[in-house]
């Protein structure tokens, strides 16, 4: 399994998730050698930056795609015969005769119409993840920041430099402290 955004708010536990569902190789796709050690922190088997010219190694029959548009064709690139690309985020444009060829599919999902229609399957998934939480198995990692600095985290989040998930906070307590490095905060 491939996961773009893999130092992102949700990429970061999709790679979590993949190894610990039994992934035989989990990759991390980010956008800087920065990230890198974040990312293979979380488990990641490799780890890949968006614009690595060799392409980003053996194909996988999965990938996770947050991102769209700036390395859909890249993620697509990166998907085995008979694979699937799950797209999430960003969107963006395929060749369906490249589809075809390679027997590769692609499909969109949101959370919004999955619970709707399966909401048992999704009250019994969101009890699993509570499980690992719990466990320590899944570790979300949080940038936690005062809700006055809503346009600060934005612009964290556009610039893609966040290693973790940026949560707006109204006051930050002893309790609660932005880490340095986007790591765990406990």
């Amino acid at each position: 399994m491939l996961v773009t955004g893999a130092a992102g708010g949700v990429g970061h536990l999709a790679v979590q998730l993949a190894r610990v569902l039994g992934a035989h190789r989990v990759v991390g796709a980010i956008g800087s050698a920065a990230k890198a050690d974040f990312v293979g922190g979380l488990g990641a088997d490799e780890v890949v930056v968006y614009d690595e010219p060799a392409g980003w190694g053996e194909p996988v029959d999965v990938v996770l795609d947050g991102v769209g548009d700036a390395v859909l064709a890249a993620a697509l690139r990166a998907v085995a015969p008979l694979g699937r690309l799950v797209e999430f985020s960003g969107g963006g444009l395929v060749d369906v005769v490249d589809l075809r060829m390679r027997a590769v599919s692609v499909i969109g999902f949101s959370m919004a119409p999955f619970v709707r229609r399966h909401r048992g399957v999704y009250d019994a998934q969101r009890e699993r993840l509570w499980a690992l939480l719990r466990s320590g198995e899944l570790r979300p990692a949080t940038v936690p920041l005062p809700l006055e600095q809503a346009g600060q985290a934005h612009q964290l989040i556009e610039a893609r430099a966040n290693l973790g998930k940026v949560v707006l906070v109204p006051r930050l307590s002893p309790r609660v402290r932005a880490t340095d490095q986007g790591g765990v905060t406990r």
